[in-house]
Order: structure tokens, then C-alpha cells, then sequence
């Protein structure tokens, strides 16, 4: 499935991404804010930002502001359910 050019621009989002300074909250290093920002669509697919629930909705956490962070899809990924 195809993602989008860039994510949704919701007041969550923009609050959150300036509160990170575009950086992942778990590698810290800087997210494409769209996909042409990148050489290729496999690249953002990869590296575009997600949200990531700081503890998991598996293990309890919530989908409220303060649960949420922005973190690449990769390492949203690696992070599976973990807490951080």
C-alpha cells in the first residue's frame, strides 16, 4: 500500500514535531517532514514519522497527547510493544 506524500497536518502532530524539533524520540535523529524530502518512495516509507505510543495500547497506554511522540516507522517498528 502506498503511503501518503506527508503526514496529516493536525494540531497533534505540529505540536509534537516542534516539541521534538523534527528528530525521532527513539533514535533522535532528524524525520523527513514529506516524502520528497527523500531520493526514493521505498526511503520514506521507512523513514517517514509515525506516531508512537510511549507505553504501548497493548500494555495499558492510552491514545491521549501525553502518551504520544513521533518516531521514524522503522523504529516505531523495532520498538514493537516495548516501553522505552
Amino acid at each position: 500500500m502506498s503511503q501518503p506524500f506527508k503526514p496529516v497536518p493536525t494540531e497533534l502532530f505540529e505540536t509534537l514535531w516542534e516539541h521534538q524539533q523534527g528528530l525521532c524520540a527513539l533514535c533522535a535523529k532528524p524525520m523527513p517532514k514529506h516524502r520528497f524530502e527523500l531520493a526514493h518512495a521505498r526511503l520514506w516509507a521507512k523513514w517517514r514519522p509515525t506516531y508512537d505510543h510511549i507505553i504501548p495500547r497493548s500494555k495499558g497506554g492510552r491514545d491521549v497527547p501525553d502518551n504520544l511522540q513521533l518516531a521514524h516507522a522503522i523504529c516505531n517498528k523495532i520498538k514493537g510493544n516495548r516501553i522505552k
